[in-house]
């Protein structure tokens, strides 16, 4: 169990629980069904994408982070392969108790999730191809 407050990111009975990826290991590939989302708790992870045989790094997330919401808000596969860049130690929060406070939120922030994941994915693969030159 996670040192996280009670209730924090979850709904107090969902199961949380936390995991340890080691340098150069991967938590999901861009692609596959997305059922659950990371906290980062420790340690630093590259977010990439790949257009063709070309992989770019997005970004690289830290403490604090969550990673793989996106597809939870939108249902859509995972947008990208996010790798540990060093040992790192993350808190999952299941499909299950992201959308119990997902149903809390007020229907019009809902919206605005859903909208900026749609936005936020649309961008990115832009950048990626920006990167590449590749139209």
């Amino acid at each position: 169990m996670s040192d996280q407050q009670p209730g924090a990111l979850t709904g107090g009975a969902l199961d949380q629980h936390e995991i340890q990826l080691d340098a150069g290991q991967i938590l999901f590939r861009e692609g596959e069904f997305g059922d659950r989302a990371y906290v980062v708790r420790s340690g630093r992870l590259e977010v990439s994408r790949r257009i063709g045989s070309a992989e770019v790094v997005i970004a690289v997330e830290g403490p604090g982070t969550i990673l793989g919401e996106m597809a939870l808000i939108d249902d859509h596969p995972r947008s990208a392969t996010v790798r540990a860049m060093e040992d790192a130690r993350l808190t999952v929060v299941p499909k299950e108790a992201f959308q119990f406070h997902l149903a809390r939120t007020d229907p019009v922030i809902r919206l605005l999730l859903e909208r900026f994941t749609t936005i936020i994915r649309s961008i990115s693969a832009e950048n990626v191809r920006l990167i590449l030159g590749i139209r």
